[in-house]
């Protein structure tokens, strides 16, 4: 079945209406009676196809929209105009009837509100959060054909000199349709906008995709081409980032504030940035207003216990590598004594590929570590597609320094407590050591720093998980969520709907 009014069938029915005037235009040419037969012949077939697709239509939208406009109707018109044109030799005044006919049923056709093609290339699912509220404005949008295709990949393994096959598709949440991307092919399909998080093409060491995902080729294959990055920040883009080959290419750069829009000031993308928020920040807010219930695969109940989560980022275990570790299986020993206490370990996503790829000698230990967390029930092991529930769910963050999930927690008025990778802090030495309150040392140093708390024997993670305990930390959420007011535009949970306005305002010019 045809969906009708894609941009590309649209156009497709208007030039056969133009060839049909073409050919009626011609008539008065033709001094031969059977060559006029012939040619009104092919216009009425013509004519005829015009209105079998639209008598195709599949949605709701579109087939309202013909049947007020009578298109058919006035095909059929036609058709009977033809019909009597082929009893006579034609004349000037048949010739304008039928042209003016096929005006009107242009202008007809024209003015049926254009469904637009709209398609999203995720890669792994752990970094859906950042397309989902985009994707569910469009979803819900009638005029708009909306297709989520995750794309596979390849994650590096230095050991075995070899690029490992990765598909997510199977790991995407119930109520996200997802479709095989060997049936979805771009060059067919040729959408009106593609959505992709994926910066690097050929730029990345640890993952990889096919070339025919290399933002060079996605722009040959579709009217524009839109970047949303896969992480947030407190408001810029990174060197490592800033001159990545999608950034140059795309139509559309969707920022999460102006502060990271003036980050890149100089660069030939500036003026196709625009600072409308981040659907990271959406799917946060959400869920603090509607608290999910834990993950089946957590196995447990969380009423009257607090929880934390554990971040451990990639820079962290590339800078400190060993030391780090120590620091994650001592913190696994004492955990052990706050009873009311759940810790959520959340590696990175790519963690694991990075460590094969970049710093292979780390990886028997590490898969050891991870073994005995998980062996000796320290905790939650939290490998799940969509972080937003598990931040949700925790009552604060503890790890790693420098992590776009730390602005995740600061927007959701949870605590963040960052520790020091390379330095252990014992227990006892820290109940011994002078203290000082929450208010001293919660806060945010500069305006691209974290509202948070550096580890200290003067205020230790200990000191943190009998505060997150006790309920004793109130006044210092209040702080955090008026430190972080601008850390992003539409902060109140409409930046995808906001980036889906901005895409259907600019398609409809």
């Amino acid at each position: 079945m045809v969906n009708l009014m894609l941009n590309e069938e649209k156009n497709r029915l208007v030039n056969l209406i133009s060839i049909i005037r073409k050919m009626s235009n011609r008539l008065l040419e033709v001094g031969n009676k059977e060559l006029q037969t012939e040619i009104l012949i092919k216009c009425q077939e013509s004519a005829l196809v015009i209105g079998d697709s639209l008598e195709k239509c599949v949605y709701e939208y579109d087939i309202e929209a013909v049947k007020n406009n009578n298109i058919v109707l006035e095909l059929e018109k036609f058709c009977e105009s033809i019909y009597l044109c082929t009893q006579k030799m034609i004349v000037q005044q048949d010739v304008i009837n039928l042209v003016s006919d096929l005006d009107k049923i242009e202008q007809l056709i024209r003015d049926i509100p254009v469904t637009y093609r709209i398609v999203f290339l995720p890669y792994k699912a752990a970094m859906w959060d950042s397309l989902e509220s985009i994707w569910q404005a469009f979803y819900n949008d009638k005029r708009c054909e909306t297709t989520v295709v995750p794309i596979p990949y390849f994650e590096a393994n230095r050991k075995t000199n070899e690029w490992e096959a990765k598909y997510d598709g199977g790991k995407y949440p119930d109520y996200v349709p997802v479709t095989y991307f060997q049936d979805y092919l771009l060059g067919d399909k040729k959408p009106d906008v593609v959505f992709m998080h994926y910066p690097f093409d050929n730029n990345n060491y640890v993952t990889t995709m096919h070339p025919a995902y290399f933002s060079e080729e996605l722009k040959k294959n579709c009217k524009k081409l839109a970047y949303v990055p896969y992480y947030v920040n407190a408001g810029f883009i990174s060197d490592g980032y800033i001159d990545l080959p999608l950034l140059h290419r795309a139509d559309y750069l969707f920022f999460q504030s102006e502060r990271t829009k003036e980050s890149c000031k100089g660069y030939d993308y500036y003026d196709r940035i625009y600072a409308l928020g981040s659907p990271k920040f959406d799917k946060i807010i959400e869920l603090v207003n509607n608290r999910p219930a834990a993950p089946e695969s957590w196995n447990i109940d969380l009423t009257g216990k607090k929880a934390l989560m554990l971040n451990t980022t990639l820079s962290d275990f590339l800078e400190n590598g060993e030391l780090l570790m120590n620091k994650l299986r001592y913190l696994f020993d004492v955990v052990g004594d706050y009873n009311n206490l759940v810790i959520v370990w959340r590696p990175h996503p790519l963690l694991e590929g990075t460590v094969k790829a970049m710093r292979p000698q780390y990886i028997e230990k590490y898969t050891e570590l991870v073994n005995y967390y998980v062996q000796n029930n320290i905790g939650i092991f939290d490998e799940s597609a969509d972080i937003s529930t598990a931040i949700a769910l925790c009552d604060g963050y503890i790890g790693s320094r420098y992590s776009s999930i730390i602005n995740l927690f600061e927007v959701s008025g949870r605590p963040i407590y960052l520790f020091d990778s390379k330095h252990i802090y014992n227990k006892q030495l820290s109940k011994n050591a002078i203290k000082k309150s929450p208010e001293d040392v919660f806060l945010k140093k500069s305006e691209l720093g974290y509202f948070a708390c550096e580890e200290s024997y003067e205020y230790s993670i200990y000191d943190f998980m009998e505060d997150i305990i006790n309920d004793k930390l109130v006044s210092i959420k209040k702080k955090q969520l008026e430190a972080v007011k601008d850390i992003a535009s539409n902060l109140d949970g409409t930046a995808g709907e906001n980036i889906h306005k901005f895409i259907i305002d600019d398609l409809d010019k």
